[in-house]
């Protein structure tokens, strides 16, 4: 079964003076447009956004999402995430964070892979510098995450319900989280290197 792709936009960009992060420039696209494309070269299928209020339905669709879904007012990430988990078909799924663009679609893929081999409800990606986002979650790790309020860690909660879980490590950075105007600048110039 092909995972679907979870992009959880919900943030209020309250770093980031001006527009909001996710509709910044990033090469020919923006910053969510940039991990739009991501999800879709890693085959996740279909691929749903929660975005807060600066990303509409009709810009959603037009950087290639599938469906967008309001994120709830003043919610934290993991309420974001159970909208997106309740509006999902049945089956896995992968989280991606709209605001990390340096995501490559092969460590996606590579995360999916590792799962599907290993038969876990659970995973995650361990970078050279700590770990992060993508995150894949079989059904049973849905049914914990989507109960998650405020911004409780999916990670801490699948891994003690003590359902499988495993962690691919990769030997590159983590993608920078471009929630200010200097991270924007560092993931532009890493993203250049």
């Amino acid at each position: 079964m092909t995972p679907a792709g979870l992009i959880l936009a919900g943030g209020t960009s309250s770093r980031m003076p001006g527009a909001s992060k996710l509709v910044r420039p990033w090469g020919d696209t923006t910053v969510l447009g940039s991990v739009i494309r991501v999800a879709r070269e890693a085959y996740l299928a279909p691929i749903f956004v929660v975005a807060a209020a600066a990303v509409d339905a009709g810009a959603a669709a037009a950087l290639g999402a599938d469906h967008r879904l309001p994120a709830p007012p003043n919610g934290g990430r993991a309420d974001s995430l159970a909208v997106g988990l309740a509006a999902l078909p049945p089956g896995p799924v992968v989280v991606l964070l709209g605001d990390e663009p340096g995501l490559d679609a092969a460590t996606v893929r590579a995360l999916v892979e590792h799962c599907r081999s290993a038969g876990a409800e659970a995973g995650r990606v361990a970078y050279a510098d700590r770990p992060g986002h993508p995150v894949w979650l079989g059904p049973a790790a849905r049914a914990v995450a989507r109960d998650l309020k405020g911004e409780a860690s999916v990670w801490e909660a699948v891994s003690s319900a003590a359902l499988k879980a495993v962690v691919l490590a990769c030997d590159e950075s983590a993608p920078i989280d471009v929630d200010s105007p200097d991270a924007l600048a560092r993931a532009r110039r890493r993203g250049r290197a």
